[in-house]
């Protein structure tokens, strides 16, 4: 059962200042009766909103990470992310740049809200239009704030809330990452699309999660196709979390967005020879908070 945290009150009227109509929209509404909206960006003012997001650079060598963990071959920079009037565009390309003593031969752009914005739980969205085209990785999810008990990932968790294969535009996928005493382990859904009723990814879909203190909910346009119980993560007795809080994921979490060129997730499949660029379309996003909580 949820439990008011009366200290989001608090945190919620400093807020409010910053949550103009420009940056949550004409008329912030609620998604239904549980949740009120919070937080959001619209990406309507033609430029990336700097006390919201923070843009990541390079391949991860600098991070400690290089290829991002994932052996990816793009190389991050802010000049792949525009605005087409309506939605922001992150754009993978063809191009080789020099860094970290050597040649990518891809760019791309991540974005995260590090230390700007972060959340305990809530329901977490972004409408979004997918790239259909093979070697591209587009991914919508969120990492902690701080590391759990000092320790890294995976012991500190990773909520993806969309990503997909640029191979095919039948599916979508969630996934929650946490550590076991083995190590690294995952669960995760996938969402597949109708050819036959003429959906695609590439097409624009709202793609959330809903997260409280017991479960944590995907859905794909409100059609919930994923559900990980908090016992699953956390069992009773458990050795990696032992303190019964529902750790890792029982504390503030921060937003990502990219788009990846290659990588492990399509088993290392690249862009063909004649790909010159793919865009991933990002409408909004938006967070709304739990009512109880407020």
């Amino acid at each position: 059962m949820k439990t008011k945290r009366y200290a989001y009150f608090a945190w919620i009227l400093a807020l409010l200042p910053l949550i103009s109509l420009s940056s949550c929209g004409d008329n912030p509404t609620q998604t239904n009766g549980d949740f009120t909206l919070v937080w959001s960006d619209e990406f309507n003012e033609g430029t990336l909103n700097k006390d919201y997001w923070d843009v990541m650079t390079g391949n991860g060598a600098a991070f400690g990470n290089p290829g991002w963990g994932n052996s990816e071959a793009q190389w991050y920079q802010e000049d792949n992310i525009s605005f087409d009037g309506e939605n922001m565009v992150i754009t993978a390309k063809k191009e080789a740049v020099q860094g970290e003593g050597k040649t990518f031969e891809y760019t791309s752009a991540r974005i995260r809200t590090y230390q700007k914005v972060a959340w305990t739980y809530g329901r977490f969205e972004a409408r979004m239009a997918l790239p259909k085209v093979d070697g591209m990785w587009p991914a919508f999810w969120m990492l902690p704030e701080e590391p759990y008990n000092g320790r890294g990932w995976p012991d500190s968790g990773e909520i993806d809330i969309m990503e997909a294969r640029g191979s095919s535009d039948l599916a979508t996928s969630g996934a929650l990452h946490y550590a076991t005493l083995s190590g690294h382990t995952y669960q995760t859904g996938t969402k597949s699309f109708s050819r036959r009723n003429g959906e695609s990814n590439t097409d624009f879909h709202v793609y959330a999660i809903e997260w409280d203190e017991e479960e944590i909910n995907w859905f794909v346009d409100d059609e919930n196709f994923f559900t990980v119980p908090l016992r699953t993560w956390h069992p009773d007795g458990g050795r990696v979390y032992p303190d019964d809080d529902g750790a890792p994921f029982d504390r503030d979490f921060h937003i990502l967005l990219n788009l990846a060129v290659g990588g492990n997730f399509d088993n290392g499949t690249m862009p063909p020879r004649d790909f010159e660029s793919a865009e991933f379309k990002i409408d909004y996003v938006r967070v709304y908070q739990w009512n109880d909580y407020l």
